[in-house]
């Protein structure tokens, strides 16, 4: 997959290469002339081609970002000035989905594509730092997406072989019984048996730790073939926010405080295809609020301080990231810092700048 090949006209030594992974290069390129072996590293600080496919930002631990990326997997980014490497115990081609439990946030989960040895979920108990496979997994199972309970008792895991929990870290599976296969999930950031599912425009709960679901009586929510994500907000039971719509439905974002038992629709955003959560502005409780989205007409970055009434633009029309359709969060500990996922361009972080206006 490369791309191109240059050699510096001015330093010979110097090589660079690029591939669909990320730039490679080279600084004693002519040890070649004498049978000597040639230093290839990677050369991209500061440049990214990934397409981002998660991201989380857990409240404690030494890092606050941990990524699932598409055909590197994904990586628990420790110092954000500087590459990381990439998570492994599995190595995944592509991570699609991790979590953290809210409430011991230590515990994280991931799981991906590709994984090693056929094993296609991993564990943390140290906040990413190290990661142990699961000892088995459900048969079939692959890239999907996962929740961790909110204490960290079991994970939920949804991909095209169906849903599936484990209540000890991958040892044993069980088939939950309701939600389709391949159904989006997500778990309740306070109580530890609530789990959520969302598919085909029906929204899902369960009550029993991800044993069985049910269906709510939510409506007009994006229908089936409609892109569409959801998270449960933290540390308010019952509290969830779902963005998406498709072009020949409705678009936006809804906010259920029932579980997922309604849902209505913010008047004042017209489209959005992320929603995301952030450490709370001063004075306030409720978690900021990120999304990538259309308000009033424009399209762009968006955060909101007071639970979606109104929004604030944090990007503008010199930067705004091509597509950011997959992924987004605030950093959970640090007011103002948003992580957005791209699809090309890797991850982008951003600082508010001294007005509060722009990141």
């Amino acid at each position: 997959m490369v791309e191109s090949l240059e050699i510096d006209p001015f330093n010979s030594g110097h090589m660079l290469y690029g591939t669909g992974a990320t730039m490679y290069g080279t600084n004693n390129l002519t040890a070649w002339d004498t049978n000597g072996v040639a230093n290839i590293g990677v050369a991209a600080v500061g440049i990214e081609e990934t397409a981002v496919q998660d991201l989380i930002s857990p409240p404690a631990g030494t890092a606050h970002l941990i990524s699932a990326i598409a055909d590197v997997g994904g990586y628990t980014h420790n110092d954000l000035t500087i590459p990381s490497v990439m998570d492994s115990n599995p190595v995944f081609t592509t991570g699609t989905s991790l979590d953290y439990a809210e409430l011991d946030p230590s515990f994280i989960v991931r799981v991906g594509t590709g994984g090693t040895n056929g094993v296609n979920i991993g564990f943390s108990s140290d906040g990413g730092q190290t990661w142990t496979p699961a000892a088995n997994q459900p048969s079939g199972a692959s890239g999907g997406t996962v929740a961790a309970a909110a204490d960290g008792s079991r994970a939920l895991w949804s991909s095209g072989a169906g849903v599936f929990f484990s209540p000890d870290q991958g040892a044993t599976w069980t088939a939950s019984a309701g939600a389709p296969a391949g159904a989006s999930v997500r778990s309740d950031r306070v109580n530890p048996l609530k789990f959520y599912a969302f598919a085909n425009g029906v929204f899902y709960i369960s009550l029993d730790g991800g044993v069985t679901f049910n269906t709510t009586a939510a409506t007009n929510l994006p229908p089936a073939g409609a892109s569409a994500q959801f998270k449960a907000t933290p540390g308010h039971e019952g509290d969830i926010w779902l963005a998406g719509g498709s072009t020949t439905t409705v678009y936006g974002i809804w906010h259920s405080l029932d579980g997922g038992n309604s849902f209505f629709k913010l008047w004042n955003v017209e489209a959005a295809s992320t929603i995301g959560f952030g450490a709370p502005a001063r004075f306030h409780r409720y978690p900021a609020l990120y999304s990538s989205a259309e308000v009033w007409g424009v399209w762009g970055i968006y955060r909101s301080d007071d639970a979606g009434f109104t929004w604030k633009r944090i990007n503008d029309n010199l930067h705004q990231y091509a597509l950011t359709n997959q992924t987004i969060t605030g950093d959970s500990r640090i007011y103002g810092r948003v992580y957005l996922g791209t699809n090309g361009r890797g991850i982008i972080y951003g600082d508010p700048v001294s007005d509060d206006s722009r990141h």
